[in-house]
């Protein structure tokens, strides 16, 4: 049998690792709907408006290519570990970019902690 390099095993742990993560984090998302937490205001009061719509098109890109990835990833079973290391890249990429999304997202929803 052929051992693996360290490096193969290393990036295999890491991509697993941060795709891991990168679920939870999404799925952090729907606390508050599952924790009944209450709003400051209902969902159909709040509004995000974004000045620049194609601001909107990096995270769709990065996020579509997080899925290509993936896919690619899971279809060689980790095997490659350039695959590996590009999903590791991706995926912290996305969840930089969605705890960023959740801290400013949060105080909108749920207000900033300060009384009424």
């Amino acid at each position: 049998m052929a051992t693996q390099s360290k490096n193969h095993t290393i990036s295999q742990f890491a991509a697993k690792l941060l795709v891991r993560l990168f679920i939870l984090l999404l799925l952090f998302a729907f606390a508050p709907i599952v924790l009944e937490q209450e709003a400051t205001r209902s969902y159909s009061e709040t509004f995000v408006y974004v000045e620049n719509k194609w601001a909107l098109i990096f995270p769709g890109l990065l996020f579509a290519s997080f899925l290509v990835l993936l896919f690619l990833t899971l279809r060689h079973k980790y095997q490659q570990t350039d695959l590996n290391w590009m999903l590791s890249l991706n995926t912290t990429l996305l969840i930089i970019y969605i705890i960023m999304v959740y801290v400013r997202l949060y105080p909108i929803i749920f207000g900033s902690g300060q009384p009424h």
